[in-house]
């Protein structure tokens, strides 16, 4: 027993002077235990952590290697990269377009409509069919964020995309009003949210420093959708009529989902609280107030583009047929937009890329759109832009919700930040369709709206970056 209490003695005398010769700063509990013959946790010392990250992030792969004192511990610990985490991705990318094409296809079937089933309604009431789809779309994501964080992807994830199929089953089938707001508006609107919110959220579990651009690349899969799914109508429909066109966007639809569900996953530990579906006191954050704003004024305009444009070349006296091409134009101007900003989000700030993102959007729509006329050089010069631009507003505006939150919040903060956003969206294309009628179908007041309301954004996201990054230009934030 003496022979085993001298060893002890001489360990404990050897780690205490080898802590001591490491110096202040990597000083750990060892010599507390040693001094006080306590039982206690030896902890790490602040170099090995710092060296334990340095080697995670080599072995990651990331662009930045450098570490972020600033982030909490929580924050460091993500794959960021891995096939798992890109399978994630991939299936994120799936259910973009199967959901976001969707919308992003909302302008072709809004000229559709105006010229064929509902020809006897006004823009305006037409409109009000994919706003309330959008509306859903949105403000689900306060029911369906903190549902996520709870109880994980699928419970809501497989109603989703069976809702959703079954929404553009039924589409093909509708011919008066009420039949496309209950059939397609409603249950596809609602249906969607189910998918879409998960498969955003999903990312920020396996990526931190390159979310942005993860996130990016998911979000190409609206873009992707914008492009097939019109192109796929304009060749189809005037062969195959209509309902079995819509039917062959489902099985497409259908395939994407499936895909989906095969390949998401969620890493991050579930949430089993009992909060409120909407965190208010959320907005006592300057920072998350500013950016919810901000988020609602670009939602506000951003769709306008999106679902107007075909008509107002058609109304312009622009062939049909390039009228509807002009939203796969658009949208292919998009994928960049989603992809590449993200990237250099993660390098440079995602409110800074923001910030310049929204700012252009208002230039576009005031340079190009509004004195485009009957101009087809410029009608491509402005969808190519537009969609470059405002694809990186739409992949950027979930990060910088997840930027100005905890991790295990950040369902919940998406949710709160999209209940307010779904208002813009369910208002935004009815008030523009108001203002075109009031001005007998003249487009420029309808362009003026989207433009300031994009104006109004770029100062709350100005506002947000200088209480969370500063006033220094060169922060990154």
């Amino acid at each position: 027993m003496a022979d085993i209490e001298n060893s002890r003695q001489e360990l404990t005398a050897e780690r205490s002077l080898e802590a001591i010769a490491s110096g202040p700063f990597e000083k750990t509990a060892d010599v507390t235990c040693a001094q006080t013959g306590s039982n206690c946790e030896v902890k790490e010392s602040e170099n090995e952590k710092l060296s334990r990250r340095g080697s995670r992030n080599s072995h990651s792969g990331d662009h930045n290697s450098t570490v972020n004192p600033n982030l909490p511990e929580e924050d460091m610990d993500f794959p960021e990269g891995g096939v798992r985490a890109w399978l994630v991705v991939f299936g994120s990318w799936a259910a973009m377009t199967s959901t976001f094409g969707i919308v992003n296809t909302s302008g072709y079937l809004q000229a559709w409509l105006s010229e064929h089933q509902l020809q006897h309604m006004s823009q305006s009431q037409i409109s009000w069919i994919f706003s309330i789809y959008l509306f859903l779309f949105f403000l689900g994501g306060v029911l369906v964020g903190p549902i996520f964080d709870n109880y994980g992807l699928r419970p809501i994830f497989i109603p989703g995309c069976i809702g959703s199929v079954a929404s553009l089953f039924i589409l093909s089938v509708c011919k008066e009003y009420y039949q496309f707001i209950l059939g397609f508006s409603i249950l596809g609107g609602a249906s969607a949210t189910l998918v879409f919110t998960p498969s955003i959220a999903i990312v920020g579990h396996w990526f931190y420093r390159r979310r942005a651009g993860a996130t990016g690349i998911a979000c190409t899969g609206g873009a992707c959708g914008g492009i097939m799914f019109p192109l796929l109508m304009i060749k189809l429909m005037p062969k195959i009529g209509f309902g079995w066109t819509i039917r062959i966007v489902g099985f497409i639809a259908l395939f994407l989902l499936v895909v989906a569900v095969a390949t998401l996953e969620t890493r991050v530990p579930l949430a089993k609280s009992s909060g409120t579906i909407i965190d208010i006191k959320s907005l006592k954050d300057p920072r998350f107030a500013c950016t919810t704003i901000g988020i609602f004024m670009i939602e506000w305009a951003i769709f306008i583009p999106i679902t107007y444009l075909t008509s107002y070349a058609l109304a312009k006296g622009v062939n049909q047929t390039f009228s509807y091409q002009l939203l796969a134009i658009l949208n292919a101007g998009s994928i960049l937009g989603r992809g590449l900003p993200g990237y250099l989000a993660d390098i440079f700030g995602r409110f800074n890329v923001m910030i310049i993102t929204t700012v252009v959007c208002a230039v576009m729509c005031l340079a190009l759109w509004l004195p485009a006329g009957s101009s087809v050089t410029v009608m491509i010069a402005f969808a190519v832009m537009f969609g470059f631009w405002s694809g990186t507003g739409i992949c950027l505006t979930p990060v910088c919700v997840s930027q100005v939150c905890k991790t295990e919040d950040y369902g919940k903060r998406y949710g709160t930040c999209y209940f307010f956003a779904s208002f813009a969206v369910l208002t935004g294309l009815p008030i523009a369709g108001a203002i075109q009628n009031a001005q007998n179908g003249s487009y420029q007041g309808l362009i003026l709206f989207a433009s300031l309301t994009y104006l109004c954004g770029t100062c709350f996201f100005v506002l947000a970056r200088i209480i969370g990054g500063g006033w220094k230009l060169t922060a990154i934030y």
